[in-house]
């Protein structure tokens, strides 16, 4: 800001400009006024002289023309003669006159006046010589005539000092002349030499009052472009340059808040890329476990079938051996086919948990068991825990249910559950611990503890790239996406150290009630018309009404599958149950079979080879055979596709393979339980 007090440069440029220009104007002008007017005398002067040598050239030559006029009046005594004598006199008069207008000299004057008196006496002398003639006295008229001659003689000599007289007063006047252009030159001189002793001091002001301070600017700017942050201009005279000086100085302090700041910035910015870099490395290595993730289930789909054959053999085998009378045989049974049947369950629940937590995430909230999703996360870690000598511990009502996304649920488990894993292999620590409760109405606390060193800074831990582990072991977005998930979930998720030493996870969700089991309904959603999966295109016979069972007729139970060691697996658990069993290798063996016999239960696997798969057969029977809708029972390895996907069958009329015995026959049994006699 301005200081109280402080000249202005502008004002003090501009006055020194004045005082240049009215200098410099000045002496111009009066220059130009002597000049012009010296000129114009000169000329004027000039042209009076040329005027008086005309006059007087011609004074003379009327007075030679009177002489003459008089001189032919004698010879022959003419009125003519005489009255152009008498003009010629007037004419001459008049001019002399003329003389009396002029600027003359006391000199001139003096000639003029005896140029008049020479001229009346030469009048005189002419007019007496013309009375003589007149009167007859030629001879002395001839004789005064001769001083006529003289009288001219005598008036051309008073027309010469004239003059002369009027040349020394021009040469006077020439002389003023030149002692005025030389007064002109020297004031010319003296001007040049004022206005450059100005133009000097002006300079020096200039020097000292602007381009000191602007080398002032430059020098601090050098300074500042060099390193030096503080460097600052000083304090100026006038009011403009310390505005200048006070403008750069802010500059100056705003371009070293703004390095600090940028500095700042790139720190951070060099951390943001290198935790960018290991996200890159972290997603590149999600995205390999993703395709890995999709591989993993499609194997598991077709791991399924070899899987429910082996389980359902060694039933089998362990149920045959251990009914055999032979003590050998049934302790065969017993170490042999007993363990081969546990681990094929073993493997049926690996391979579920598997293909449960690689399905696509719905995206909505809905009413989830959370044992169910603990349980799937912990069959899936479970081999980690085993091989690093910890131990996982679960207790979770099946009653508590909570709204959220199965596979995002699942998700936060075992992300919860890896970071602890890390936690106490890096350290100490044995076990995991994950129960739930009840938290009040309408919230379920879902605890997560371990016993091993516990969070570094658990205010933290839900931070983007937060982590305490090597740069090649983790990003630090596991627990952020846990917030996040929960967050979407309508719950709360919060960390921190137990008393005793270890970490603590706490999730509180929204409860939901359990999800209502619909009625038996009919097998095939109409969206499925529109599918991928046709009914054979042949003419559909018309829609038939249920055949009652004759009396005494066993109840005819028809398996469709593709596998025969299915087919035949499925036809000896049904040889203890007192029905007759049909097999069909495909849909359209089905279709032609239903069409034919009498049949009372469907049991159809849904991925089958041909133009008509299982869901094709449920759309069949659903249009042509409509009573046996609600008594078809889907066998399959994506038991999820038949419950939620385009079949939308409830549980009860869906099994998942690989099944055990009981879980077969129970859900069979259910069934035809309901069918009519």
């Amino acid at each position: 800001m301005r200081r109280e007090g402080t000249p202005s440069l502008r004002r003090t440029l501009r006055v020194s400009a004045i005082a240049v220009v009215v200098v410099a104007s000045a002496a111009t002008l009066m220059a130009l006024y002597l000049t012009q007017s010296a000129g114009a005398e000169i000329e004027t002067d000039r042209n009076a002289f040329v005027d008086e040598q005309r006059i007087a050239d011609h004074i003379v030559a009327l007075t030679y023309q009177q002489q003459l006029e008089a001189f032919r009046y004698l010879q022959d005594l003419k009125e003519e003669h005489r009255r152009a004598f008498d003009v010629r006199g007037d004419s001459a008069e008049a001019e002399m006159q003329l003389y009396l207008f002029q600027q003359l000299s006391p000199a001139a004057r003096l000639e003029v006046e005896r140029m008049k008196e020479a001229h009346q006496q030469f009048e005189v002398t002419a007019h007496r010589v013309l009375e003589l003639a007149e009167r007859g006295e030629r001879d002395e008229a001839q004789r005064r005539n001769a001083q006529l001659a003289g009288g001219a003689a005598v008036l051309d000599s008073s027309v010469t000092g004239f003059l002369l007289a009027r040349i020394a007063q021009r040469s006077a006047l020439q002389t003023r002349y030149a002692a005025l252009t030389a007064r002109v030159r020297v004031s010319l001189a003296l001007m040049g030499v004022a206005l450059l002793a100005l133009a000097g001091i002006l300079s020096r002001q200039l020097e000292r009052r602007v381009l000191a301070p602007l080398n002032q600017l430059i020098a601090v700017a050098k300074q500042i472009s060099g390193g030096d942050a503080n460097a600052r201009v000083p304090p100026q005279k006038y009011a403009e340059l310390e505005q200048v000086a006070l403008s750069f100085n802010d500059m100056a302090a705003s371009i070293h808040r703004a390095r600090e700041t940028t500095e700042t910035q790139n720190d951070e910015l060099r951390e943001s890329l290198d935790q960018l870099h290991r996200a890159q490395g972290e997603l590149v290595q999600r995205e390999k476990l993703s395709a890995m993730g999709q591989m993993l289930a499609g194997l598991a789909h077709e791991l399924n079938n070899p899987l429910a054959s082996v389980l359902g053999i060694a039933e089998l085998l362990r149920i045959e051996m251990k009914a055999s009378n032979d003590s050998a045989t049934r302790h065969l049974g017993a170490e042999l086919a007993e363990p081969l049947a546990r681990e094929a369950e073993r493997a049926r629940d690996l391979v579920r948990n598997l293909l449960s937590f690689s399905r696509k995430s719905s995206g909505m909230a809905e009413p989830v068991a959370l044992s169910a999703a603990v349980r799937i996360a912990m069959g899936l870690r479970a081999s980690a825990f085993t091989q690093a000598g910890k131990r996982l511990e679960m207790e979770v009502p099946p009653t508590l249910y909570v709204m959220a996304d199965v596979q995002k649920l699942e998700h936060i488990i075992i992300n919860v559950a890896n970071n602890s894993l890390d936690a106490m292999s890096a350290a100490s620590g044995t076990v995991l611990r994950i129960s739930a409760t009840q938290d009040g109405d309408d919230r379920v606390r879902l605890v997560l503890e371990d016993d091993g060193p516990g969070f570094a800074n658990p205010a933290a831990v839900f931070d983007a790239f937060y982590t305490t582990k090597p740069a090649d072991q983790g990003t630090g977005l596991g627990l952020t996406l846990v917030q996040q998930f929960v967050h979407e979930f309508g719950g709360e998720v919060s960390a921190e150290n137990r008393e005793g030493g270890g970490a603590r996870v706490v999730v509180r969700m929204r409860s939901a009630k359990p999800p209502v089991q619909p009625d038996l309904a009919p097998a095939v959603n109409p969206r499925i018309a529109s599918g991928s999966h046709p009914v054979i295109p042949r003419p559909q016979p018309p829609r038939t009404t249920a055949v009652p069972r004759a009396p005494g007729r066993r109840r005819r139970i028809l398996i469709v599958d593709d596998e025969a060691s299915l087919r035949e697996i499925q036809r000896r658990l049904l040889s203890q149950e007192n029905v007759d069993v049909l097999l069909a290798s495909n849909a359209e063996e089905a279709q032609q079979t239903l069409l034919t016999e009498p049949v009372d239960l469907v049991i159809s696997d849904l991925r089958m080879p041909g133009r008509t798969d299982g869901r094709g057969l449920m759309a069949w029977i659903d249009a042509t055979l409509p009573h046996l809708t609600p008594y078809t029972l889907v066998v399959s390895g994506d038991t999820h596709g038949a419950q939620n996907g385009d079949l939308e069958l409830p549980s009860t009329r869906v099994l998942s393979k690989p099944f055990t015995r009981d879980e077969y026959l129970s859900r069979v049994r259910a069934l035809l339980s309901t069918t009519r006699d």
